[in-house]
């Protein structure tokens, strides 16, 4: 299994860089958007303009990763069709996923340390990774500043990964809701 994982890492850790690459700067674009509706006095207005806008960011992101993915799921399709290798269509999820470790793990920081944030060895935790979940998982903060739930933060982890997975396997089938050029046989 390790050699496996180490030629499927050798093959597509480029891919992973790039589905990092587009969540960092989707961060940095949520935070951009969502801070100017944070000025809105009303509550219920400032919720509904939060969530839309973190919706809105989440479409965006598929947008971004669709273009990536499709054309590597539809690269993989012909490779094996040409014998060079087993196809697996769920290859996008596994990308997906391993690009979402690291907001898997400051997820789980920062759901624990929001547990016990009133233990005196916790606090400065909670503290710091508060802020490290507001900025890298910023696509998902509409949810959180709407809901109060510390759990809107996993949106950032799982979506992305179902986007990858989504959108390779569109591509691996040429089949797309965007309207894609077919690849040449």
């Amino acid at each position: 299994n390790i050699m496996k994982f180490k030629e499927f890492w050798k093959t597509y850790s480029r891919e992973v860089a790039k589905l990092l690459t587009t969540h960092f700067a989707l961060a940095i674009f949520s935070i951009l958007s969502t801070s100017a509706f944070l000025l809105i006095q009303t509550e219920s207005t400032k919720n509904l303009l939060c969530v839309l806008i973190c919706v809105l960011v989440f479409i965006f992101y598929y947008y971004l990763v669709r273009t990536q993915m499709w054309n590597l799921g539809a690269r993989d399709r012909l490779t094996a069709n040409g014998g060079r290798m087993k196809l697996n269509r769920l290859t996008g999820l596994y990308l997906g996923l391993l690009a979402s470790i690291p907001s898997f793990i400051v997820n789980i920081i920062y759901l624990v340390s929001y547990t016990y944030r009133d233990y005196a060895s916790f606090q400065t935790l909670h503290s710091v990774f508060a802020c490290i979940e507001l900025i890298w998982d910023a696509q998902a903060m509409g949810l959180r500043l709407a809901t109060g739930s510390p759990y809107a933060y996993l949106t950032a982890s799982i979506l992305p990964a179902l986007f990858a997975g989504l959108a390779y396997f569109l591509g691996t089938n040429e089949w797309s809701l965007f309207g894609h050029k077919k690849t040449e046989n």
